[in-house]
């Protein structure tokens, strides 16, 4: 009886990570291949195969997003391939004893709260970003979301606060799009101080980082004329008290923008929250070094990093976010259905094959006025 109240236990918290379990889309696949991963020693050697899984279900997802196969067949063959795959490599002992020996298991230690766990994270990520991902790619980024939304904006009179902005990125990226001063906050230390060595180092001016909570900021009611929040409150304990305080920093007739993870989130959503659960107990920093390792470029260890090993990530309906914003008094809300070319929605605009199966309804991003 103890052991089927512990496997009840361990079906229970595997299903709290992965929501597709439920409805068995992809069959008895997802569950045997974590079960699996759950039953191998958390030793260097099979974190090194855990974290390997990564990039593998990243690279078989993208290409199955031009394909004109059923997505969801194919998904599930690769969970089969991705199984036998890591079956075979960890019975094969001279890999192991190749492997053993040349990593260092980090020794990073994260913090248990979440805000602080959550800064530690980002932080290690975002600090690796080289140049032209800092600077170039974001601001790039940015100003095709903008103009494919025709949105514009009179910047050169305008204060902005990126409420979360990690390490500074898209502060960064609307000052050199022609906003007049720009504030990140953010509560990681690595973040905050690789944003100021940045800025110094690059000269740019009337930007500034400040480390405090996003849930509870130090600026006085009406203070900044755009508050931009692009992928952060959904890693904290409470997104909704998040949006109260981005109302309540933006000043009347200001403009906000608001990006949180949608439910449904289709195939692009299940393996992330399916390699959650394989990675849960794997070292942040170890992970991200393995993928080094691979020569994967760091705006795409960032890419592949950033939902999967993050302590909370809430997933919403476009409705729930809709409904917080409007309660704190948010009006003309609109959720954008452009992006850039690798953006979830703009593959929906474009009407790519089985576009619903693969992405759900795309990114949740919102903006509105006070």
């Amino acid at each position: 009886m103890i052991t089927e109240n512990k496997d009840i236990r361990e079906v229970e918290s595997i299903i709290e990570i992965v929501d597709c379990l439920e409805n068995e889309t992809y069959g008895q696949n997802p569950f045997n291949l974590i079960r699996y991963f759950e039953s191998l020693p958390n030793d260097f050697f099979h974190d090194y195969l855990r974290s390997l899984s990564i990039p593998y279900l990243f690279h078989e997802f993208e290409k199955m997003v031009p394909s004109h196969e059923n997505p969801i067949m194919l998904f599930s063959e690769k969970l089969q391939q991705l199984h036998a795959w890591v079956n075979d490599l960890s019975a094969n002992e001279s890999l192991k004893h190749l492997l053993n020996g040349n990593f260092e298991t980090s020794s990073t230690s994260f913090d248990v709260e979440v805000k602080n766990h959550t800064g530690q994270h980002y932080g290690n990520l975002f600090k690796e970003f080289n140049h032209q991902s800092y600077f170039e790619e974001a601001r790039d980024l940015l100003n095709t979301r903008l103009v494919r939304n025709n949105i514009n904006l009179p910047f050169h009179n305008l204060s902005l606060l990126d409420q979360g902005c990690g390490g500074g990125r898209y502060t960064v990226a609307w000052k050199l799009l022609g906003v007049k001063h720009c504030t990140g906050i953010d509560f990681s230390d690595i973040g905050i101080e690789d944003a100021r060595k940045r800025i110094a180092f690059a000269g740019i001016t009337d930007v500034e980082f400040i480390k405090g909570s996003v849930l509870n900021m130090p600026f006085p009611d009406e203070s900044f004329d755009i508050v931009y929040s692009n992928g952060v409150l959904h890693h904290t304990e409470n997104w909704q008290k998040g949006i109260e305080e981005q109302l309540r920093v933006m000043k009347k007739g200001g403009w906000g923008w608001q990006y949180l993870i949608e439910v449904p989130g289709g195939i692009f959503w299940d393996k992330i929250e399916i390699l959650r659960a394989i990675m849960k107990n794997v070292n942040k920093t170890f992970a991200q070094k393995i993928l080094g390792s691979l020569n994967i470029p760091t705006n795409r260890i960032f890419y592949m990093l950033d939902h999967v090993m993050v302590p909370i990530n809430t997933r919403l309906t476009a409705e729930d976010i809709y409904k917080a914003l409007e309660i704190q008094g948010a009006k003309d809300i609109k959720r954008l259905t452009r992006g850039t070319d690798f953006d979830r929605v703009e593959s929906i605009y474009n009407k790519i094959p089985f576009s619903k199966e693969k992405f759900g309804v795309g990114e949740n991003r919102f903006v509105f006025s006070k």
